[in-house]
This record gives C-alpha cells, structure tokens and sequence, in this order.
C-alpha cells in the first residue's frame, strides 16, 4: 500500500512494568507467584464527570452490568487493592525511574507530580478507575531518529497496572488482584509514524532505552504497546495490549486494510442511495423453532428468543471482506458480544447454512419485510441482552453511513483486530483526592541525571570491547536479556560469547522445544555459569545441562553439571576411539586425504555429542588423518 497517499499516522504507547514494589502499597510485584486464598464479589456503575457528561466506553459497561469476582492472597495484595483502604503515598523509587527515562529521553519533568483518576469500569480495577501521574513532556530534542524520518516523543506517565483477567462472559467477569498495582511507566510518542516498518523500528529503540535502565520488569506481559493507528477520512483507532515487536507492523497493515474496506463500503452504500432508518427489532423465534442449527437450538433450550432486524440497502455487503478472515459480519458480531453478551450473530449474506434452512431464511425475511436490495441480522439470547446485542448493531451499521468510528479495539494473535468498546474521552479524566502531589526538586532531578545509564548503541559499543561480536552485542542489546547477561559475565570467567550464545539462542531453542525455561531464574543461571567456568563444559555440554535442568526443575545445579561432565571421555580413551574411526574409514583418507577430515568430524560429533569438545575432536582427529596420511 501506497502509506503517504493514505495519510497513515500511528503513533505509539508503552505501559512498562517498573522492577519495584506496588505503585501505592508495599505488596510485591509479583504475578502468579501465590495462588489465591480468598475471593470477594463487586458491582461497579458508571457515574458523570465533573461536567456532567458520561464517558462513552464507561456507558458500555454499565449497559452489560456485569459482576465482578476478584481473587487474592494477601501476601501480594491488601486492602489497597480491594479497594477498602485509601492508597498509601505513591511509590517515590517508581517515580524516580521514570524521571530517569525521561532523562534519557531529553524530556523535561514537571515540576509537580499530581495523581488522576481516569474512569474504568470494566472490572479490571476495584475502584472504578485507574490511577495516572504526567511526569515529563517531550522537547524538540525528544526524538527517535529512524530512517523513514524523526519521531517526537510526547508524554512519559507513571500509572498503575491493572488486574488479571482470568475468565469474562456476559453477566460476570473474573480478576485476579496480584497484577493491580504494579507501577507501570507509559511512554507516548506524537503520531508522526508513517509507515508499518517504522513503528516496529521506534518501539525496538524505545523498548531498549527502558531496559537500559535495569530497572524494569522483564519478560513476556510485562511490555504492552497500544497502537493508535489513522489514515485520511478514517479515524483513529487505539488497539490495545500488543506484546510482541514483530507484530507491530502487521496490526498496522491489518488496520489500514480495515479502515480502507470501511470506506469502500462507505462509498457502495452512498452509491445505492441507502440512507440511515429506524430498525425495527422483531421477534422471530416461532420461525425458527425446529431449526437445525446446533447454535440457535442450544439458545432455544435455555429459553432465550431469537431477535431479528432489517438492514436497508445492504444486500452482499454483510460478508465484505475488512481483514484476512474478518468480514463486515465479523465487525457487528463484535458490537452484538461487547453491549449484549450474546455469543455472536447471523447474517442473511451467509444464509442459507450453519444448519438454518431456506425456507427459515424466507420466513424471517418476509416477517421483517426485507426487500430485494436489503439485508438482516439476527442474533438469540435473553431478551434484554438480544434486544441491547442489535440496537448496538443498528448503531454501528448507521455510522457507516457517514465514515468510521472511534474505537478501543483489541489486538488478535493473527494481526487482525476487533472492537472492545467506544474510543474514551475526556470526561473519564478528573482529580485524585486520596495522593498528595510529589515535588520535582531541582536537587532531585541532578542527583538521577548523575546517574543515568549508557544508551543502547553504547551499550553496544561495550560489549563489543569486551569480547562480543557485532552482532551478538545488537541482539543482546535489544532483547531482554541484558541485564541477566551482566549479571552473570561479572560473576564467572566464562567466554562472553558463549553466555550471550546460551542466553541468546540456547534457551530460545529449548523453549521451541516444549521444556519449561520459566524454571532457569537468574540466580539459577549465575549458579549454572559458576560450575561451567569450575568444569569448563564444552558448548554442547551447556546446551545438554540447561535442558536436564529444564525437564528436572528440582535437580540442583551442581548435580546436573557434574552429571554432564561425567559423560566425558578421557583424553586418552577419545584418542584410541578416533584412532579407530581412522582406521575403519582409511578407504575415504586414501582417496580424499586431508579433505577426509570434514566428512570424519561429522561423524565424530555425531557419535560424540556431549563426550568431548568440537575443539578437542577436532585437534586429534586432524593429527590420526596425517599421521594415516604418513603411512602410521
């Protein structure tokens, strides 16, 4: 896609978990550590804003009015947390941190930290709302350079985390309380990215000036990024909770393909002259009462009804394709789960079929009076919920009428996105009571600038002076292992390559392979380090006790290397054995001469593996090849 002719503008958001205690208690930051021990249930309702208004996303929830469980163990949550308690003062060791990346950013900090609540109703905190602090605010000097062009960087805040989902239907949700409250820093960059590959290249830079830090938690889920992503006479879009860097620029290609479909659907329509009317909502269960449809049957079991509504001027549109797999059908489905809590919908574009019949179909359409030109949607459920699931609809398919909606959207595994709830607006933001603001001192600000760690590309240049290559320096630098490979290059003797090599494509391997890496936690690995410098373990002896260490958590480190290491042959006992691989293979020697050294070593290593070092392997073998050369 021609991305300049589009107008695309995205711009970015980090929300990064801070390696300290809880933003406004002393609860650790630890998720999944404890399981829960107690649970307690809560209602949460929308209320206006100082001015009055309702915040549109809030207004979704408090039409599903939902309940909410929340679990706990109160050795990682507290009375903060549930909400029955007003916050300690805030965490100065996680504002410190974000002074400190802001710093690194050449932002400029306020002069006053001042706490905001910004309305959340979802369940996904107990109090109704998020906690946020503006720290620093970009200057012409806050940029990431890249080759696409600069890219400011707007706002750095300190906000806390939000509970963990473990389960959500339509009349209740589930959280866990040991995520809430964790401090989180979020960075914004100004939407001057114009091009997919860009955005991936600023959050790589970004995410690395954090983890330069040292100071953060690390780790999958603990980094998200929300992408707001437009183009011309579309809208912006926030998709929520991207995790990984690689499918940064993929969400933003699948969002501009949307939003380019959205608007050739715009234009069909205007070109049928179909104009927005009053859908009349009409009850079409009797019609379907012996359907073969396994949906719609398990529906009328319950004794839920089927609802049906008319849709003018929208024949063949329903099943236009917006993203690979995702329909317009798919958008409305959407809207039907999210203001409804129904499971899904049906379209007359994909009907006859899923086990409704065409005469069900005729029967419906001529009910609802669907004329040749015109198509309908009908959806089963409670009454209420089913009646909410196609007003939310008749909404949606209205606004396409006249463009694209706002919209908090949610990113999928595959790239795609889908709808979460209505784009918020200022009336979510209002005044924290409960936190004293925290003054930005000038001393302050010269005691974290006196310390402020090297920048990624000088990180880089370090670790080349000592001892990696190029490569190996850039993929640790941007990966979240730098910090442990620090931590254990101080610690032993060991060849930095070979623990950047371990750190950086071992234990990738083993993963890929099914075993539990979750098990090898720095200190295990500094330990691990320790005895491989002690028993100089060749690099496949490392590969072979990280991975018996990741099928036998319990097993202590000592006694997986000295289990290792007690494969070794001998010098002599190798020696005699590649004597023998010589002799039995003298026919490849005579014919090749030294050439036959490459086709013996692959034996070797493979008949070997784990017994000796390449190096070791190697060295002998060449010295049997010439002395067989020789005539020995």
């Amino acid at each position: 896609m021609d991305y300049d002719a589009l107008g695309l503008k995205v711009g970015l958001e980090w929300h990064q978990r801070l390696n300290t205690h809880k933003l406004f208690c002393n609860c650790p930051s630890e998720v999944g550590a404890l399981p829960p021990s107690m649970s307690v249930r809560r209602k949460i309702r929308a209320s206006m804003s100082e001015l009055g208004e309702f915040d549109p996303a809030a207004l979704v929830e408090h039409v599903r009015s939902r309940e909410f469980t929340y679990e706990l163990n109160p050795e990682s949550s507290c009375l903060v947390e549930l909400d029955e308690t007003p916050p300690a003062p805030f965490n100065e060791e996680a504002a410190r941190i974000c002074l400190e990346i802001a710093l690194l950013f050449k932002m400029k900090p306020v002069d006053e930290i001042r706490c905001m609540r910004k309305t959340v109703i979802d369940g996904s905190n107990t109090t109704g709302f998020q906690r946020t602090m503006l720290v620093a605010v970009g200057t012409p000097e806050s940029i990431v350079e890249t080759e696409d062009g600069a890219v400011g960087l707007k706002t750095i805040c300190l906000e806390e985390e939000s509970s963990f989902i473990v389960g959500t239907g339509a009349e209740r949700a589930e959280y866990r309380l040991d995520r809430l409250g964790i401090p989180l820093v979020e960075v914004a960059t100004s939407p001057q990215i114009r091009s997919p590959g860009q955005a991936r290249r600023v959050a790589e830079h970004v995410g690395g000036v954090m983890r330069a830090t040292g100071k953060v938690l690390r780790g999958l889920g603990t980094i998200r990024q929300d992408i707001n992503v437009s183009i011309r006479d579309g809208a912006r879009q926030e998709i929520k909770g991207v995790q990984e860097l690689d499918l940064i620029p993929l969400i933003v290609e699948r969002e501009v393909e949307r939003q380019v479909a959205l608007l050739r659907l715009r234009e069909e329509l205007r070109g049928r002259g179909t104009k927005p009317t009053a859908s009349e909502i009409v009850d079409v269960t009797d019609i379907l009462s012996r359907t073969g449809s396994k949906v719609l049957k398990a529906s009328l079991e319950k004794q839920h009804r089927i609802l049906a509504m008319k849709v003018d001027g929208f024949s063949g549109l329903m099943g236009m394709q917006v993203q690979p797999g995702r329909r317009f059908g798919s958008e409305l489905a959407d809207y039907a789960r999210v203001w409804g809590g129904v499971e899904g919908l049906f379209h007359s574009d994909e009907l006859p079929g899923y086990g409704i019949a065409e005469a069900e179909v005729s029967g419906v359409a001529g009910e609802l009076g669907v004329g040749k030109g015109d198509a309908f949607v009908m959806v089963a459920g409670q009454p209420s919920r089913a009646a909410a699931a196609l007003k939310a609809i008749d909404k949606r398919i209205s606004s396409s009428l006249v463009g694209i909606p706002e919209e908090t959207r949610r990113a999928l595994a595959n790239g795609n996105t889908a709808y979460m709830r209505p784009l918020p607006g200022a009336a979510r933001m209002y005044p924290e009571t409960d936190v004293h603001p925290f003054v930005v001192t000038v001393d302050l600000i010269g005691e974290v600038s006196s310390s402020l760690p090297p920048l990624p590309e000088e990180r880089v240049e370090s670790l080349i002076k000592g001892g990696l290559g190029k490569h190996l320096a850039e993929q640790l630098v941007k990966s979240p292992m730098l910090q442990l490979y620090e931590a254990i290059a101080s610690s032993c003797n060991v060849d930095s390559t070979v623990i950047a090599s371990a750190l950086l494509n071992t234990i990738p391997f083993l993963r890929r392979e099914g075993l539990d890496v979750e098990s090898l936690r720095e200190g295990r690995l500094v330990q691990f380090f320790g005895e491989v410098d002690r028993r100089r373990l060749s690099k496949e002896e490392i590969e072979d006790a990280l991975s018996l260490l990741c099928r036998e958590p319990d097993l202590d480190v000592d006694s997986a290397v000295r289990s290792i290491g007690s494969r070794k042959m001998g010098e002599d006992e190798l020696a005699e054995y590649l004597g023998r691989l010589v002799d039995v293979n003298s026919d490849i020697v005579k014919e090749r001469g030294e050439d036959a050294l490459k086709p013996l070593m692959g034996i070797a290593m493979k008949e070997l593996k784990g017994k000796a070092s390449g190096s070791e392997i190697h060295r002998i073998l060449a010295e049997r090849v010439a002395k067989k050369l020789e005539g020995g």
